[in-house]
């Protein structure tokens, strides 16, 4: 019965006009009821949200969400063997938790920063009780040891965990929810040597400084890198990437954003 849920929310969200009015139809039926916590499944696992997180809704209403970029990396994961699954920017845990769902003994290790946005993963993984290999850090990965000041989205008084991002120096951040996190270097907190590692870094904007303090932990191991990169930091990151000897071996562009994947072996 929810595979054919499924099929008919995906046939939705192509006919135009249903794709505009569906989703405020939906918010008024839970503003009605006076709640916005919502309840769903995504490949194969047990999901709580929020209907004005536009992850949440975005699997809730569609059955959609990097859907492409989870099936490539299950894709990868069926090809090779990996040790380690190293989450940056873990989220409320999604990917974390898809890849415990395809691999019992992987070692995965999430770190996220937003204090919200764990809680919100904790609770997702008490959802799925065969899923024990996920260790969970509650501060981000950066080049240092420090208190970054965070900014998000904040849309009648919610604030999306989801959009959480570093602030520059600089930036107008009027009309923005802000807030301090701790981060820490990677290669301090992670002592990896001669393994097969999966590397998923969702920093918007700060995988620059994560990828400079996981320096070690990059050339002593055999890294499958999937990274976002905004378009106008793509030339410098690439740089980067290339001269730690990684080479580019995929993209995927949806969601409104591009994740790209390389290898170092």
């Amino acid at each position: 019965m929810y595979e054919s849920f499924t099929v008919i929310k995906k046939l939705l969200k192509r006919i135009p006009i249903i794709k505009r009015i569906y989703p405020s139809i939906i918010k008024k039926i839970y503003s009605y009821l006076n709640t916005d916590e919502i309840n769903y499944e995504y490949f194969g696992l047990k999901l709580k949200g929020n209907i004005k997180e536009p992850m949440d809704k975005e699997i809730f209403l569609f059955s959609e969400y990097e859907h492409l970029q989870i099936d490539y990396l299950i894709k990868l994961m069926k090809e090779s063997k990996f040790d380690y699954f190293i989450d940056v920017g873990a989220n409320s845990g999604l990917y974390s938790m898809v890849v415990a769902k395809n691999d019992h003994k992987i070692k995965i290790k999430s770190f996220e920063p937003i204090k919200k946005t764990i809680l919100k993963f904790k609770k997702n993984i008490q959802l799925n009780k065969n899923i024990n290999n996920i260790e969970i850090f509650e501060f981000g990965l950066s080049n240092k040891n420090s208190k970054l000041l965070m900014k998000s989205l904040k849309k009648k008084n919610y604030v999306q965990t989801g959009g959480f991002g570093v602030a520059q120096s600089g930036e107008i951040l009027n009309n923005l929810h802000t807030e301090y996190a701790e981060f820490k270097k990677g290669d301090d907190i992670l002592s990896v040597e001669n393994k097969n590692i999966i590397l998923k870094i969702d920093a918007e904007g700060h995988e620059k400084e994560v990828i400079q303090g996981l320096k070690n932990n990059l050339n002593k191991n055999s890294v499958l890198l999937q990274i976002e990169i905004f378009d106008k930091n793509f030339v410098v990151m690439n740089n980067i990437l290339r001269d730690k000897n990684f080479n580019q071996i995929h993209m995927i562009e949806s969601d409104g954003k591009k994740d790209y994947y390389y290898k170092n072996y």
